[in-house]
């Protein structure tokens, strides 16, 4: 794939029990990239028990960061994402599992504008503070899978981020290994790639997240959200509350990249639980004499709703506030990848991965059975891929001025162009 991407900031090696207060760090010069992955994927069965194969070119992006500033002075930070899927892959990508924004076991692509956040930080009394405002990604979860290493999405997308809203971001780090981070955010979710949020709905949603990084390679962090309305761009369908736990490693120079989560989203009718959905995800990848071996363990609920001729799409808005059934899905993702030599700033990465997916309904009666459409309860979905990129790859995507600060290790675990030489970060 080809993907965009930009320099981030390398952190100061962190302390267990440092409590002194967090500076001002130096903002990064300008930086335009990009990314891309090109991708063959079979999937057996797909579709009432065909196999069908299709290659999409998914995960186009351009980014755009940068700032001005200075380590004992107010600083100013951009970020700015487009993504291209909504011409490369507008009928979305076959994933198993996944759901979302109208799509089911494919995914959708996401919206052009992908991330618009401006941001202001600057030394107070005690640490460092920054406010951020924008279309971006909102404090809850984990990172945009979109610079994680499996080039499939997990099916738990929709539960553990929050991403595309126009949010407002305060966060302060006290201490270089804490960060606190509150938004307020439009509860809605884009209906096509080209919607523009509700802006009548800004402010309708509330999230946090603690991030505690207690070395550079480790960190742990607890978030929660409330949101109106998500599938209602009116604001008249269920809420959500949300609970994400995780813990990340990406160790800055063996390269082992570890991400443990527990996630839960609970569909509210008033103040009653109307359905909850759980994921709980292990995913790792580790740089082997020049070839990079990742795995991904899931187990995630989803809920069901009624599909259109279409079988890989369903109706948005929902017809009706209540759900066809919930599925619980149990993948196997494993990885193997090499990174190619290019020339200059230009990064490759071939890799071939493999998902074996299990289905089980887990409400009765079961009005909807993806096992019905899919044509069993075990399905296989097989890729080939080339990643490329140009320019330096993302490290972290969705953390805004001062948060980043209490954040793992900055290192890239999208492309691994350095996986011969896991000791060098480039």
């Amino acid at each position: 794939m080809l993907v965009a991407s930009m320099p981030v900031v390398a952190l100061p090696a962190q302390h267990a029990g440092h409590a002194s207060a967090a500076p001002v760090a130096a903002a990064s010069g300008d930086s335009i990239s990009a990314m891309a992955s090109v991708v063959g994927t079979s999937a057996d069965p797909a579709r009432f028990g065909e196999r069908l194969s299709e290659l999409r070119v998914t995960q186009v992006m351009l980014m755009a960061r940068g700032g001005r500033g200075r380590t004992t002075s107010a600083r100013f930070e951009y970020a700015a994402t487009l993504n291209l899927e909504r011409w490369t892959m507008p009928d979305g990508e076959l994933t198993p599992a996944i759901w979302g924004e109208g799509f089911v076991e494919k995914r959708h692509p996401h919206t052009v504008l992908h991330e618009a956040m401006a941001t202001l930080v600057r030394d107070v009394g005690l640490g460092a503070l920054s406010v951020s405002a924008g279309k971006g990604i909102v404090p809850f979860g984990s990172d945009d899978p979109m610079v994680r290493p499996l080039v499939k999405y997990p099916a738990n997308h929709h539960l553990a981020q929050l991403l595309e809203r126009v949010t407002a971001v305060v966060a302060w780090r006290p201490v270089r290994t804490l960060a606190l981070e509150a938004s307020t955010f439009n509860g809605d979710e884009p209906v096509s790639p080209t919607a523009m949020p509700q802006w009548s709905r800004f402010g309708d949603s509330y999230a946090g997240r603690l991030t505690w990084a207690p070395r550079r390679a480790i960190e742990v962090t607890m978030s929660g959200a409330r949101v109106a309305s998500p599938e209602f761009a009116s604001g008249a369908g269920l809420d959500q509350r949300k609970l994400h736990v995780g813990a990340r490693l990406v160790h800055p120079s063996r390269g082992a990249y570890v991400l443990a989560e527990w996630a839960r989203t609970a569909d509210m009718d008033g103040d009653r639980v109307a359905v909850r959905y759980r994921s709980a995800l292990l995913e790792g990848a580790m740089p082997v004499r020049g070839v990079v071996a990742a795995l991904r363990l899931e187990r995630t609920t989803r809920p069901e709703e009624e599909r259109l001729v279409d079988p890989f799409r369903v109706q948005r808005p929902h017809s009706d506030f209540t759900v066809k059934g919930m599925t619980r899905w149990d993948l196997l993702t494993a990885q193997l990848a090499r990174p190619l030599a290019l020339p200059g700033a230009v990064h490759a990465l071939a890799l071939v991965e493999a998902t074996w997916a299990s289905s089980a309904p887990r409400l009765r009666p079961v009005l909807l059975d993806p096992a019905d459409v899919i044509g069993g309860r075990r399905t296989w979905y097989v890729s080939a891929a080339i990643r490329l990129g140009a320019g330096r790859m993302p490290t972290r995507v969705g953390r805004y001025g001062v948060a980043r600060g209490a954040a793992a290790a900055a290192r890239p675990i999208t492309m691994w162009h350095d996986a011969a030489h896991p000791g060098h970060a480039p």
